[in-house]
């Protein structure tokens, strides 16, 4: 496994084309499995199944249309996002298999840091419950595979201004049902949230 981690908020589409251009060189080239850790400025993307109903504010940041999976999501500073590039054809042939790896790899982050995330049948992603009782997203994943090698991944929120959630309905759910792991009482350094990232994708992909 190679690791790429980004020290700077990264350009998004600018991102897409290196996360390609590593597709083919894992498909044609035989480069090994890469991760990439990294950061975006706030903007919004819409997936394939993106609904305009849930685009709430059109003007609040740019929006960028991706050929991931899933609906509309938020990245920007605080949030990690984690593309891991995985070459399924040494693995398992098996999509929702990768995808439920990619959930158990958050639940160990969040395990590793105290909290306790868990799967919702009816939404991709992983969730954690608050004091109130009710259900917050503190993570969303969308892949995308070609010729069996993934790309695109999952986001964990670490610290984000969740304000900027207020644009769009994540996920297709209520943009009030958003949590980071800050808000829930931890504070993690990003050195730290990187560790254990490294660390779960290396243990369940």
């Amino acid at each position: 496994m190679r690791w790429k981690i980004s020290n700077k908020l990264e350009d998004y589409n600018s991102s897409i084309k290196l996360m390609e251009t590593e597709v083919l060189n894992i498909a044609k080239n035989g480069y090994d499995d890469l991760t990439w850790i990294l950061e975006y400025p706030p903007l919004y993307t819409s997936g394939l199944s993106a609904k305009k109903d849930d685009l709430l504010n059109e003007n609040k940041f740019p929006i960028y249309h991706s050929n991931r999976g899933g609906k509309y999501t938020y990245h920007g500073p605080g949030q990690r996002v984690v593309y891991p590039i995985i070459n399924l054809n040494n693995k398992k042939k098996d999509v929702r298999k990768y995808v439920e790896s990619l959930e158990s790899v958050v639940i160990g982050i969040l395990e590793d840091i105290g909290i306790n995330g868990f799967r919702e049948k009816s939404a991709h992603g992983i969730f954690v419950k608050k004091d109130d009782g009710y259900k917050y997203k503190i993570s969303s994943i969308g892949c995308r595979f070609k010729n069996w090698i993934s790309y695109h991944g999952f986001s964990i929120n670490n610290n984000p201004d969740l304000e900027n959630y207020n644009g769009i309905n994540p996920c297709g759910s209520s943009n009030k049902f958003v949590t980071s792991i800050f808000d829930l009482g931890k504070d993690i350094a990003v050195n730290e949230l990187d560790i254990a990232i490294k660390r779960n994708i290396l243990k369940n992909i």
